[in-house]
């Protein structure tokens, strides 16, 4: 009957574990895509801003031979668009946080989010960085109708 005690507990530990563990895994792969989609986005729209500041550039070199205070007004409208959609970027990209790696026995974990906490920060990530592109894409567009018409 001891025996049976003894192999009864040493089931349910391991099985208590692997369950822990298994949970890990979940979040950290869970957390770990949302990171990765986060990412991608960034990668696609990072380039971008090169643009932007070529598209800034022409902006206020056309504005030097305008005197029309409405054509004033909308280039300044867009230069403000397009210089907060680089500042979106940059404050993105200041503040992702990244995916632990739960692999290691790294002491540095413990200063890291709970799991629960870390995917909402991901998710939050993700979302911000989807506006941070629809910024990017909208303020480009507006600033080559804008040159277009000039």
């Amino acid at each position: 009957m001891r025996k049976i005690n003894l192999i009864l507990i040493v089931v349910l530990i391991f099985n208590f574990t692997c369950c822990q563990n298994q949970g890990k895994n979940k979040f950290y792969k869970e957390s770990e895509e949302i990171y990765k989609s986060a990412i991608e986005i960034h990668d696609e729209v990072m380039p971008m801003m090169s643009e932007i500041m070529k598209l800034q550039s022409a902006l206020k070199s056309k504005k030097e031979g305008i005197s029309d205070d409405e054509s004033l007004e909308k280039i300044n409208i867009v230069l403000q668009k397009l210089e907060n959609a680089h500042n979106s970027m940059m404050h993105w990209m200041r503040n992702i946080t990244p995916i632990p790696d739960i692999s290691d026995n790294d002491s540095s974990l413990s200063t890291y989010p709970s799991e629960d906490e870390m995917l909402k920060i991901q998710q939050k990530s993700l979302e911000s960085i989807k506006e941070v592109k629809a910024a990017i894409l909208t303020s480009i567009k507006e600033a080559n109708t804008l040159l277009s018409a000039l």
